[in-house]
């Protein structure tokens, strides 16, 4: 069966590492050092682009924007590092890439980080493009970050790997097909409310939808 597909494309947190020790650790430090009372559940907080996890939860512009500032100092020296692969994803990478399929990055951390992340993990030569939100704010919705990922692919046929609402809705407002990944941060039932196409619970997976053995 030929794939309808010849470009993954990848999120980042919760998708291709487990990040939340870092971001966690990191959200911490930024509450205490602000003396904002935190949230309950940080856990929300990893996925989406933070102005609108911060925004949600009913902090105001000038309190997101200190927030933000004192978490990313510390995620940039000590948070980005509490980050490690999940079991089976790198023989994943290394399975499509042998396979011919091209590879991408689209997440909602800004770009620079992301770049230091898989630097840590030298995985960067594993990406033909790796796409990332901005500091500025311009660029800082997935749908946002998806376009400009797709702009510097050029002409493809993609399908979206993600574990948040956002992943789905931001491939969505592609016409791209996404599939939800259920070891990351989703809620329950999240994807599927989303409207992720496919869902699936371990790496190896992804090879049978990406290479068009999995209809739905």
């Amino acid at each position: 069966m030929t794939s309808p597909f010849d470009t993954v494309i990848f999120d980042l947190d919760g998708t291709i590492s487990d990040s939340a020790p870092g971001i966690l650790a990191s959200l911490d430090h930024a509450f205490n050092e602000t003396g904002f009372a935190p949230p309950p559940d940080l856990v929300r907080f990893i996925g989406p682009p933070f102005e609108t996890a911060f925004r949600s939860e009913g902090f105001t512009p000038e309190e997101i924007k200190v927030l933000i500032a004192t978490y990313r100092d510390h995620y940039w020296e000590i948070g980005a590092f509490l980050n490690t692969v999940y079991p089976g994803m790198e023989q994943v990478l290394d399975g499509l890439a042998a396979e011919g399929f091209r590879l991408a990055i689209a997440t909602s951390k800004p770009e620079e980080t992301a770049l230091r992340i898989l630097e840590h993990f030298d995985y960067i030569d594993r990406f033909e493009v790796i796409g990332g939100a901005t500091y500025d704010s311009v660029r800082n919705t997935k749908s946002a970050v998806l376009d400009y990922t797709l702009d510097r692919l050029g002409p493809s046929n993609p399908v979206m790997i993600g574990d948040r609402y956002h992943d789905v809705e931001g491939a969505a407002a592609h016409d791209i097909d996404c599939v939800g990944v259920r070891w990351g941060y989703s809620a329950k039932d999240e994807l599927e409310r989303a409207g992720a196409r496919w869902i699936i619970d371990e790496p190896g997976r992804i090879f049978d939808i990406v290479r068009g053995q999995v209809i739905l």
